[in-house]
Parts: C-alpha cells; sequence; structure tokens
C-alpha cells in the first residue's frame, strides 16, 4: 500500500474517533450540568474534563468562560484542531484521497456526518439542544466505524484504521482518566467519567463487590475484554502491528512493535494496588507518554517524511532561469 494512503487511513480513522469522543464528554458533562445546575451557565468542575479533551493542543478557557463558549469551542471552533468541525473536516479531507479505497457505504456517512456538522450544526443545536446535536454525531461515528469493519477488506488499509481508532480511544480514556485530581474526588465524579467511557453498564456488570473510586480506574485502565479499556486498545495495536508486519506473535522487528508490546505488558501486568498506593496520575502520565512515542515510531516506520534532494543550479543554469 502506498505510505499515503496508510496515513490517510490512520488519519481518517483517528479524527473519527476523536470526534466521537469529543462529542460523548460534551454530552455526558452538558446533561450532568444541567441537571446539578438546573440550567446555569457559568462552567462547573464538572467541564474540567471535557474543555481538556475538546481542546486538546490550546490552551485553556478564561475562569469566567461559560457553558455555551465552552460548547461553541469545543464544537464549531475551526481554528481549535480537535473541535468537532475540526475533527470532522480533517477525517472527510482523507477520505476525498482515499475514495477509491473505500466502500460506497463508508463514503456516505463520512459525507453526511460532514454536511451534518458543516451545514445543519448551528441550527441543530438551537432547534433540538445541544445533547441531541451530540448523540446524532455520535451515533454517526460508530456507523462509520462499524460499516467500514463490515464492508472493507481486512487488509493493510482496514488495518491502518484500526490501529488509529484503537491509539485515539485508548489515548483519549487515558487522558480523560488525567483530569482526576486523586481517589479521593465524589463518586458522582467517577460516574461521570465512566460514563464520558461508555462503561457504566459493563462496571456495573462486572462489579463484584461495592463500588469504589479505584475499581473504576482499573476498570477503564486494565479491563481485558471492554472495548474501550487503555488494555484492550493496546492488544488491538499491537494486533494490528503485527498483521501489517506478519511478524510472529510476541516477536519484534520495528521500534513500533517494540513500543506497542511494551505497552501491552505495563497495561496487562499493571498491579492495580500499586497504583492506588502511588496515585493514578503518574501511571496515566506514563500511559500517555508511552501512546505519544508509539504514534511517533508508527509514523517513522510506516509514513516517513522523506526530504527530496535538489540538486544545486549552477550558474549557467541560474542565469538561463
Amino acid at each position: 500500500m502506498l505510505s499515503r494512503h496508510a496515513e490517510s487511513f490512520f488519519w481518517l480513522s483517528r479524527n473519527v474517533e476523536r470526534a466521537e469522543t469529543v462529542a460523548r464528554v460534551l454530552d455526558v458533562t452538558y446533561t450532568r450540568s444541567m441537571d446539578l445546575h438546573a440550567g446555569g451557565t457559568r462552567r462547573p468542575r464538572s467541564w474540567h474534563a471535557a474543555s481538556a479533551i475538546g481542546m486538546l493542543g490550546i490552551g485553556p478557557l478564561p475562569d469566567d468562560a461559560t457553558v455555551n463558549d465552552v460548547l461553541e469551542r469545543c464544537l464549531f471552533d475551526r481554528e481549535n484542531p480537535s473541535s468537532i468541525r475540526s475533527t470532522i473536516a480533517i477525517a472527510r479531507t482523507n477520505a476525498i484521497g482515499l475514495r477509491a479505497e473505500l466502500s460506497r457505504e463508508v463514503w456516505e456517512n463520512i459525507n453526511q456526518l460532514y454536511l451534518d456538522v458543516e451545514e445543519d450544526g448551528r441550527t441543530s443545536v438551537a432547534e433540538r439542544g445541544p445533547s441531541r446535536f451530540l448523540r446524532i454525531i455520535r451515533d454517526r461515528c460508530q456507523a462509520i466505524a462499524g460499516v467500514s469493519d463490515a464492508t472493507l477488506p481486512h487488509v493493510d488499509g482496514w488495518n491502518f484504521m484500526q490501529l488509529g481508532r484503537f491509539i485515539e480511544r485508548g489515548s483519549l480514556a487515558a487522558r480523560i482518566l488525567a483530569t482526576v485530581a486523586s481517589f479521593d474526588d465524589p463518586w458522582t465524579e467517577w460516574q461521570r467519567l465512566l460514563e464520558m467511557c461508555c462503561a457504566s453498564f459493563p462496571f456495573a456488570q462486572a462489579a463484584t463487590h461495592l463500588q469504589s473510586p479505584p475499581d473504576a480506574a482499573a476498570f477503564i485502565l486494565f479491563n481485558p475484554t471492554f472495548p474501550r479499556s487503555v488494555n484492550f486498545c493496546a492488544n488491538q495495536i499491537d494486533a494490528a502491528l503485527h498483521r501489517l508486519s506478519q511478524t510472529p506473535e510476541h516477536a519484534y522487528t520495528d521500534v513500533a512493535e517494540k513500543l506497542a508490546g511494551r505497552l501491552c505488558s505495563a497495561v496487562t501486568f499493571a498491579d492495580a494496588a500499586d497504583i492506588i498506593a502511588d496515585g493514578l496520575n503518574p501511571f496515566v502520565r506514563a500511559v500517555l507518554t508511552s501512546f505519544d512515542e508509539l504514534v511517533t515510531s508508527i509514523q517513522n516506520v510506516y509514513f516517513p517524511r522523506v526530504p527530496i534532494a535538489v540538486a544545486p543550479l549552477n550558474r549557467g543554469e541560474a542565469l538561463a532561469g
């Protein structure tokens, strides 16, 4: 597969996943803040995680920012590379370059998602409210992931989509946990974080005793069967890399596979009790660093930026030009 096509599959999937996560985080935060504060427009503490996820790469909003300010910056701001509008536009641009590689169903869902935001976004928010609009975005992003799995051949392009999807999903789950101050936060805060990770129902099903914040953090980080846990994502990344290189399991042929294996080991064999004793943030920060290093290594291995050598003009050619 051409390197530029591989990179387009990777970034298409990453940006769809980011749009879905930002939409879910905003929806959960908006719904809960409206319930708790009876429609108040000042940004409560619960918006900290929402702005941290929805405004990656740019500075935080001022303390006097309202809920509407946060929604505007995270939904429609073109200057915010993590806004839903920006990520969907990036995903569609990559899809245009891959038009011949995508099924009709995948392309139609991506294009409709773009139109939902670009042409009808502000009207939909005004008429239906933010929550309804955000759920439309979530449903469309999930449809893209499902249709991709159902209609694309599970070969190199699909594997690069898997890489992008699970890198983004795992790193954002870790970033959501990074917004937590400590295990002493109220249980309602942890319930909100579980909802942001689509983990409320799976966590309740898996519970065998009275639930606690450490249990919630351990579930999001380490559960091997929950498809949005960091552990699950890390193992999917490792599997996709091995399918691409056809390297035997538990071996590696490049830095990307080595780092993926190291991340898998870190989240598979970590002891939740040790994390509780040492504090959540140091471990989560280490996981985020691992994801960043993994992305860099994947880019170096599969999407290298090779400089083009240009021969210097001699004096005669320069004068003729």
